[in-house]
């Protein structure tokens, strides 16, 4: 596989799983399980519990060549991850993000390049939701998603 698509698909992957983090972290604890649209959209902890499992599910895939989303004894449903802390979640979400990045580095096939994209656009559509979550429940958004996307795309606060 071309060095330069590795490298690309690198850099795009720690920009992506770095405005993950973000987002995770500039939620507060107390808020996790809190559903800013209710009852039309989950609970922040609802997104990150599928964030966190269809990594799991991409991971596999990269190393087997087979994307399954149905229930699977090696992975966790999200019903269970819904019940980790959030501290728990984002340690999954780093781990996850180096095995992915690990992965990424011996992708040789355009199916392998394929997938990691499929995981990219996922991801950025849970961003999207978690724009509208953050504002609607007054948070910040993170700087690295700001950053990536240009600050000024967002209007900063009136004081």
């Amino acid at each position: 596989m071309d060095k330069r698509i590795i490298q690309d698909l690198k850099n795009t992957w720690r920009n992506v799983n770095q405005a993950t983090i973000g987002f995770a972290n500039s939620v507060p604890s107390a808020n996790w399980s809190s559903r800013p649209f209710a009852p039309r959209f989950k609970a922040f902890a609802w997104e990150f519990a599928c964030l966190t499992r269809t990594r799991m599910c991409y991971l596999k895939a990269l190393r087997t060549g087979i994307l399954k989303f149905s229930p699977q004894e090696d992975i966790l449903d999200k019903q269970t991850l819904l019940n980790f802390p959030k501290n728990e979640i984002v340690t999954q979400l780093q781990k996850l993000a180096r095995e992915i990045l690990s992965e990424i580095t011996k992708i040789d096939s355009p199916q392998s390049v394929k997938l990691i994209y499929w995981l990219f656009q996922h991801e950025r559509l849970h961003h999207g939701k978690l724009i509208l979550y953050h504002s609607q429940a007054g948070f910040k958004l993170p700087k690295s998603f700001v950053k990536t996307w240009g600050e000024s795309n967002f209007i900063k606060a009136q004081k």
